[in-house]
Protein backbone atom coordinates (compact mmCIF):
# COMPACT_ATOMS: atom_id res chain seq x y z
CA UNK A 1 0.00 0.00 0.00
CA UNK A 2 2.59 2.66 0.70
CA UNK A 3 4.79 1.76 -2.47
CA UNK A 4 1.63 2.41 -4.46
CA UNK A 5 0.82 5.53 -2.44
CA UNK A 6 4.09 6.66 -2.90
CA UNK A 7 4.32 5.99 -6.49
CA UNK A 8 1.17 7.62 -6.93
CA UNK A 9 2.07 11.06 -4.98
CA UNK A 10 5.46 11.03 -7.30
CA UNK A 11 3.56 10.93 -10.29
CA UNK A 12 1.17 13.72 -9.25
CA UNK A 13 3.97 15.69 -7.79
CA UNK A 14 5.40 15.12 -11.63
CA UNK A 15 2.21 16.54 -13.26
CA UNK A 16 2.04 19.87 -11.15
CA UNK A 17 5.83 20.49 -12.15
CA UNK A 18 5.15 19.78 -15.57
CA UNK A 19 2.23 21.72 -15.55
CA UNK A 20 4.29 24.55 -13.13
CA UNK A 21 7.07 24.76 -15.73
CA UNK A 22 4.54 25.38 -19.07
CA UNK A 23 3.13 27.86 -17.38
CA UNK A 24 5.96 29.45 -16.52
CA UNK A 25 7.46 29.17 -20.44
CA UNK A 26 3.51 31.18 -21.32
CA UNK A 27 4.52 33.83 -19.02
CA UNK A 28 7.47 34.46 -21.23
CA UNK A 29 5.56 34.00 -24.15
CA UNK A 30 3.09 36.26 -23.05
CA UNK A 31 5.80 38.78 -22.20
CA UNK A 32 6.84 38.31 -26.03
CA UNK A 33 3.18 38.50 -27.08
CA UNK A 34 4.59 35.12 -29.05
CA UNK A 35 0.90 34.07 -30.18
CA UNK A 36 2.30 31.22 -32.24
CA UNK A 37 3.87 29.89 -29.28
CA UNK A 38 0.93 30.89 -27.47
CA UNK A 39 -1.38 28.45 -29.61
CA UNK A 40 1.48 25.52 -28.99
CA UNK A 41 1.64 25.97 -25.23
CA UNK A 42 -2.28 25.89 -24.82
CA UNK A 43 -2.48 22.41 -27.15
CA UNK A 44 0.39 21.37 -24.24
CA UNK A 45 -1.68 22.35 -20.98
CA UNK A 46 -5.04 20.70 -22.91
CA UNK A 47 -2.74 17.72 -22.71
CA UNK A 48 -1.44 17.94 -19.56
CA UNK A 49 -4.95 18.73 -18.01
CA UNK A 50 -6.12 15.57 -19.61
CA UNK A 51 -3.42 13.53 -18.27
CA UNK A 52 -3.47 15.36 -14.50
CA UNK A 53 -7.52 14.43 -14.91
CA UNK A 54 -6.82 10.89 -16.03
CA UNK A 55 -4.69 10.22 -12.63
CA UNK A 56 -7.30 11.93 -10.63
CA UNK A 57 -9.21 8.92 -9.96
CA UNK A 58 -6.11 6.45 -9.13
CA UNK A 59 -4.80 9.29 -6.79
CA UNK A 60 -8.73 9.16 -5.02
CA UNK A 61 -8.57 6.21 -4.56
CA UNK A 62 -4.88 5.30 -3.41
CA UNK A 63 -5.94 8.22 -0.83
CA UNK A 64 -9.14 6.18 0.45
CA UNK A 65 -6.76 2.86 0.29
CA UNK A 66 -4.34 4.86 2.62
CA UNK A 67 -6.96 5.89 5.12
CA UNK A 68 -8.85 3.02 5.27
CA UNK A 69 -6.03 1.11 6.68
CA UNK A 70 -5.26 3.95 9.14
CA UNK A 71 -8.84 3.65 9.92
CA UNK A 72 -9.84 6.58 9.04
CA UNK A 73 -12.82 7.22 6.93
CA UNK A 74 -13.80 7.44 3.51
CA UNK A 75 -14.05 11.08 3.47
CA UNK A 76 -9.87 11.63 4.55
CA UNK A 77 -7.43 13.46 3.10
CA UNK A 78 -4.52 13.36 1.78
CA UNK A 79 -3.33 15.75 4.53
CA UNK A 80 -5.62 13.01 7.21
CA UNK A 81 -3.00 10.84 5.32
CA UNK A 82 0.28 12.17 5.51
CA UNK A 83 -0.42 13.64 9.33
CA UNK A 84 -1.10 10.10 10.53
CA UNK A 85 1.49 8.29 9.24
CA UNK A 86 4.79 7.13 10.19
CA UNK A 87 6.34 7.25 6.08
CA UNK A 88 7.86 10.21 5.69
CA UNK A 89 8.30 9.99 2.06
CA UNK A 90 4.43 10.36 2.30
CA UNK A 91 4.85 13.30 4.11
CA UNK A 92 7.96 14.85 2.27
CA UNK A 93 5.80 14.46 -1.16
CA UNK A 94 2.73 16.17 0.88
CA UNK A 95 4.55 18.98 1.57
CA UNK A 96 6.38 18.91 -2.40
CA UNK A 97 2.92 18.65 -3.62
CA UNK A 98 1.15 21.04 -1.75
CA UNK A 99 4.27 23.67 -2.92
CA UNK A 100 3.60 23.00 -5.95
CA UNK A 101 -0.13 23.49 -6.23
CA UNK A 102 0.84 26.74 -4.96
CA UNK A 103 3.00 27.79 -7.45
CA UNK A 104 0.90 26.55 -10.56
CA UNK A 105 -1.92 28.75 -8.78
CA UNK A 106 0.40 31.96 -8.21
CA UNK A 107 1.56 31.41 -11.96
CA UNK A 108 -1.66 30.76 -13.29
CA UNK A 109 -2.86 33.78 -11.89
CA UNK A 110 -0.33 35.46 -12.81
CA UNK A 111 -0.79 34.93 -16.15
CA UNK A 112 -4.16 35.44 -16.38
CA UNK A 113 -2.99 39.05 -15.18
CA UNK A 114 -0.93 39.49 -18.07
CA UNK A 115 -3.34 38.10 -20.76
CA UNK A 116 -6.20 40.07 -19.21
CA UNK A 117 -3.67 43.50 -19.27
CA UNK A 118 -2.41 42.63 -22.80
CA UNK A 119 -6.52 42.33 -23.92
CA UNK A 120 -6.91 45.68 -22.03
CA UNK A 121 -4.36 47.79 -24.23
CA UNK A 122 -5.10 45.69 -27.59
CA UNK A 123 -8.50 47.14 -27.04
CA UNK A 124 -7.64 50.63 -25.40
CA UNK A 125 -5.38 50.99 -28.93
CA UNK A 126 -8.58 49.51 -31.17
CA UNK A 127 -10.94 52.37 -29.78
CA UNK A 128 -8.31 54.46 -30.20
CA UNK A 129 -8.16 53.94 -34.03
CA UNK A 130 -11.37 53.59 -34.32
CA UNK A 131 -12.21 57.54 -32.96
CA UNK A 132 -8.83 58.73 -35.31
CA UNK A 133 -10.17 56.93 -37.93
CA UNK A 134 -13.96 57.96 -37.22
CA UNK A 135 -13.25 62.28 -37.39
CA UNK A 136 -11.28 61.88 -40.61
CA UNK A 137 -13.10 64.19 -43.19
CA UNK A 138 -12.47 61.62 -45.63
CA UNK A 139 -13.85 58.71 -44.35
CA UNK A 140 -16.84 57.94 -42.53
CA UNK A 141 -17.92 55.42 -39.18
CA UNK A 142 -17.70 52.73 -41.44
CA UNK A 143 -14.07 53.56 -43.17
CA UNK A 144 -15.97 54.24 -46.60
CA UNK A 145 -15.82 57.63 -47.67
CA UNK A 146 -17.78 60.08 -46.18
CA UNK A 147 -20.80 61.83 -48.20
CA UNK A 148 -20.62 65.43 -47.93
CA UNK A 149 -22.38 68.15 -49.67
CA UNK A 150 -20.04 69.90 -52.02
CA UNK A 151 -20.30 73.24 -51.58
CA UNK A 152 -20.21 75.53 -55.16
CA UNK A 153 -18.69 78.66 -55.93
CA UNK A 154 -19.83 80.57 -58.84
CA UNK A 155 -17.38 82.65 -61.11
CA UNK A 156 -18.16 85.85 -62.97
CA UNK A 157 -16.34 85.61 -65.96
CA UNK A 158 -17.22 89.29 -66.63
CA UNK A 159 -15.79 91.28 -64.15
Amino acid sequence: MNKAMIETLTFQLHLLEELRSLLERETHELGGMNLDAMAEINRLKEELTERIEAHTEPLRQAISAAASAMGLGPEASLGDVAAKTAQKDIQRLYRELNVAARQVQERAAMNRDIAERFVAAASTTLSLLTRLVNQSSVYGASGGYQQRATGSVMINREA
